[in-house]
């Protein structure tokens, strides 16, 4: 019986151990509620590449340009419309930048399937910022503040808005049950003092908003909240903005809400992101695209 009890100890600290090592770590926004995923997956703090997770939905027949790099821009953190001959079709892709060198358009996708982008990650400002699941999440770390949380990345120079009369940008926005929609999508961005904004409020609402060095433009996209007088889900809806010439257009899950369109305006920078007032949001299916 001493021999065994012996042998039983011994046994003890390798099973531990061996459980630590298989232990998972306890992501903090990846998803509506508390997730527990493996060491390989992404993480709040992390800012390397994750695993590629394969597209769900079926990719555009476009060539991949490989020398073509996005970097960081900036964050601070609130989708393009239903499909609809209006707005560009969203869809994953496990590449970001693809060029159709033949002919005159050309798209961005992002998947957020990893990080080779360079959004930010982690703690920042006040929010918890990740890519998990094939989606961004900004998420808010106290529910009481007011201040917005923003984040954006550049577009290669070869996918210049201002350069191109025509383009749409369209993102998926997901918001948990029982937390009121509040976020969009950015266009434009040269920093957090220079964007132009398509923000959902509610399900009635939107504001249109062009900031530029910090204020907003008299009688031009002044931010003020209108109604949409399109329908606007509670949990996930499509924004996107097109423009065609000297005009830009809104639209929600493929219908062009009431205070649309604007007067094209140059924008003062070449970033593509988001916005968020909400207590947490998620971003798919991030698409740019240039000509018709």
């Amino acid at each position: 019986m001493r021999y065994l009890l012996l042998y039983s100890f011994l046994l003890l600290p390798a099973f531990v151990i061996g459980q630590t090592q298989k232990a998972p770590v306890t992501s903090s926004a990846s998803d509506w509620v508390t997730l527990t995923i493996t060491g390989t997956d992404t993480v709040a703090t992390s800012t390397a590449k994750t695993k590629s997770a394969k597209p769900t939905r079926s990719k555009p027949a476009v060539s991949t340009a490989t020398d073509s790099k996005t970097s960081l821009a900036a964050a601070g953190a609130k989708t393009p419309a239903k499909k609809s001959a209006a707005t560009a079709t969203p869809t994953r892709s496990a590449t970001a930048l693809a060029t159709n060198k033949s002919a005159a358009s050309r798209a961005f996708l992002e998947t957020f399937a990893d990080n080779h982008n360079g959004w930010l990650t982690g703690k920042r400002n006040g929010f918890d910022l990740e890519i998990a699941k094939d989606s961004y999440y900004i998420r808010k770390q106290k529910t009481d503040s007011n201040r917005p949380g923003r984040s954006y990345i550049k577009l290669p120079d070869d996918l210049n808005l201002n350069k191109s009369d025509t383009f749409t940008v369209s993102v998926e926005m997901v918001i948990p049950p029982n937390v009121e929609p509040d976020g969009g999508l950015l266009i434009g961005v040269k920093d957090t003092s220079n964007y132009c904004q398509f923000r959902v409020i509610g399900t009635s609402k939107v504001a249109l908003y062009t900031r530029v060095n910090g204020t907003a433009q008299a009688n031009y996209m002044v931010g003020k909240p209108t109604a949409a007088k399109v329908t606007i889900s509670p949990t996930r809806n499509t924004l996107t903005v097109r423009r065609t010439g000297n005009e830009l257009h809104f639209y929600i899950n493929g219908r062009e809400v009431e205070d649309s369109p604007h007067p094209y305006r140059p924008f003062k920078g070449n970033g593509v992101g988001f916005i968020s007032f909400a207590e947490a949001v998620k971003y798919q299916y991030l698409t740019v695209q240039l000509g018709k």
